[in-house]
């Protein structure tokens, strides 16, 4: 890494510079939250998050992409990994710790709330994280992505994302395409349920294809689905049955986190479907991209969206702006608060979705009783 930064060539991004030091910043403050003297102080995570959404626009983009000599170097660059690495020990100490927190029977019933809420975005945005390491190459990285769904109960998400949304993205076949009018809470409901029910479909069709039965050992779900349901089972055991309302704020935040941001990321952005029945190939036009600076630093720089889709096996660290894509007008940190007030996600959203429909560049991708009624007859629906 040194090497890299003193190599005299174009300047990194905020990222690649500092990796995942926030992720592990935002891990710590519900300890530090307790170790300086607990009371409002148990709120710590929940106002740091409030904050750094709020400054997130005034911070504004970091547009830089690297030269691909750069990118060379730092796509083989292990401290990358490592850094991704780091994050399941710390964790899954910070979970214990939380739980240890919760349930030990002498928090008031608002600090009770601070610790519940708290370690939700803590603990949960490693979701960010596990999400990159599940797109890695290699097999360690991914079972570490994995370990980091784990106490979030999200490891099926795995399945489900790459080889369904990676292949389905921008089509009427994918539950994490928003359509142009949809109700962000009847999506993100949809959308949890779906991308599950999808994964298990996944992994029937490829063990038939093999000749192997869906309901083995061998099906990649059921191993998916015990993981979460042994974390949990052992936090019970170690902490009694207040574990579980604990549980289901990790899970429900960290689903809830990916599914607003699903919603962000293609909204009413359809592929055109080809004379023999497949769907083109996913380019930029297909994914929402920004590359604010603040957003960019806690979700492991995914905004950068449409590079992410357009080359899959690229890494967080040299996700490229995409000059070419739309844009969204914030950053996620931002954007995921303006998705749960729909007339002002309306208001902000619908112009500029339209005003890159009349490009042509991608179709709209809405039901026809949502679309203006110029966009009906080439819509994808």
């Amino acid at each position: 890494m040194e090497g890299i930064l003193k190599s005299g060539g174009m300047p990194l991004s905020v990222v690649a510079r500092v990796t995942t030091w926030p992720l592990i910043g935002l891990l710590a403050l519900p300890v530090i939250g307790w170790a300086v003297g607990g009371g409002v102080w148990h709120w710590l995570t929940v106002i740091v998050f409030v904050a750094v959404s709020l400054i997130d626009p005034f911070v504004g983009p970091d547009n830089i992409n690297h030269r691909a000599e750069d990118e060379t170097a730092l796509e083989k660059s292990l401290y990358y990994r490592a850094m991704l690495w780091l994050l399941v020990p710390l964790q899954w100490a910070v979970a214990v710790f939380c739980y240890w927190l919760f349930t030990r029977g002498d928090l008031s019933g608002v600090e009770q709330a601070g610790v519940l809420l708290s370690s939700a975005i803590a603990v949960g945005f490693g979701a960010t994280a596990a999400h990159e390491l599940a797109h890695h190459g290699q097999r360690f990285d991914r079972w570490m992505g994995i370990l980091l769904f784990t106490p979030i109960n999200m490891c099926d998400f795995a399945i489900y994302h790459n080889y369904g949304h990676h292949n389905r993205v921008a089509t009427p076949e994918d539950p994490g395409s928003a359509k142009y009018g949809d109700r962000i809470g009847a999506f993100v409901v949809r959308s949890i349920v779906l991308k599950t029910l999808m994964g298990w479909e996944i992994e029937a069709t490829r063990l038939r294809r093999l000749g192997k039965s869906p309901w083995s050992l061998h099906n990649g779900m059921l191993w998916m689905t015990v993981l979460p349901l042994a974390w949990l089972a052992t936090m019970i055991g170690l902490f009694g049955w207040l574990a579980v309302p604990l549980f289901l704020a990790h899970f429900l935040f960290a689903r809830g986190l990916l599914a607003v941001a699903d919603y962000l990321e293609h909204y009413g952005l359809a592929r055109r479907r080809l004379p023999d029945g497949s769907w083109e190939t996913i380019r930029a036009a297909h994914a929402w991209d920004d590359s604010f600076l603040v957003s960019s630093l806690f979700f492991c720089q995914i905004d950068r969206h449409s590079d992410h889709h357009a080359n899959v096996g690229r890494p967080y660290q040299i996700l490229r702006v995409m000059h070419e894509a739309p844009r969204l007008p914030y950053g996620y940190l931002t954007m995921i608060w303006v998705a749960m007030i729909p007339p002002l996600w309306r208001k902000l959203m619908h112009p500029r979705v339209e005003a890159f429909w009349d490009t042509g560049a991608a179709l709209p991708h809405g039901r026809p009783e949502n679309l203006p009624a110029r966009y009906r007859h080439d819509a994808i629906c």
